[in-house]
């Protein structure tokens, strides 16, 4: 009898409840002038894996990959990972006032 196991893919959303999550890994490597090719290297991993991080801010790595990238660059996980505030949020702030204007 052949059993196959099929394991799941985790799905890792940007979406929180207070924003998106997104990534700082571009941030990083410009300002210590590394490119993504050279993190694939320094890291083990994929030059697409690496590229598609750097070019994708609201691409969230697998637990892996971060840990990865973390132990090869020296930097904690909430250092690459931020959440940017809900659009609603960020215009409240923007006009001053905390409260949205109807018809935003």
């Amino acid at each position: 009898m052949d059993q196959h196991v099929v394991r799941e893919m985790p799905f890792y959303s940007s979406h929180t409840t207070q924003g998106s999550l997104v990534n700082t890994l571009r941030e990083i490597l410009d300002r210590r002038q590394i490119t993504s090719f050279k993190l694939s290297k320094l890291s083990d991993l994929s030059p697409t894996t690496t590229r598609k991080i750097y070019y994708d801010q609201y691409y969230i790595p697998s637990p892996d990959v971060l840990e990865r990238i973390c132990l090869s660059l020296n930097v904690q996980p909430g250092e690459i990972l931020k959440i940017s505030p809900k659009l609603e949020s960020t215009v409240a702030m923007v006009l001053g006032s905390g409260v949205l204007p109807s018809g935003l």
